[in-house]
C-alpha cells in the first residue's frame, strides 16, 4: 500500500467530521458577510477582513472538494 493510498484512507475515515467543519465555515462566512458593511477600505480592520475572507473561502473550497472526493470514493468501493 502506498503512502498516498494510506493518507487518503485516513482522510476518508474523517468524512463525518468534515460536515461539522463545513458547517462552521458556513457560519463564519455568514458572520463575515454581516461585518462587511461596517468596514471600509481605509479602516484598520480592512486587511484583517480581507485575510479572514480569503481563509474562510479557501478552507471551504478545500474541505468541500475533499468531502466530495471522499464521498465519491466511498460510493465506488
Amino acid at each position: 500500500m502506498s503512502k498516498t493510498s494510506t493518507l487518503l484512507d485516513l482522510v476518508a475515515a474523517q468524512r463525518e467530521q468534515m460536515k461539522v467543519v463545513l458547517a462552521l465555515l458556513i457560519a463564519s462566512g455568514f458572520l463575515l458577510a454581516l461585518s462587511i458593511p461596517f468596514v471600509e477600505p481605509g479602516d484598520e480592520a480592512f486587511p484583517i477582513l480581507v485575510i479572514d475572507i480569503v481563509l474562510v473561502v479557501g478552507a471551504f473550497a478545500c474541505f468541500s472538494v475533499t468531502y466530495w472526493y471522499c464521498t465519491k470514493r466511498a460510493m465506488d468501493d
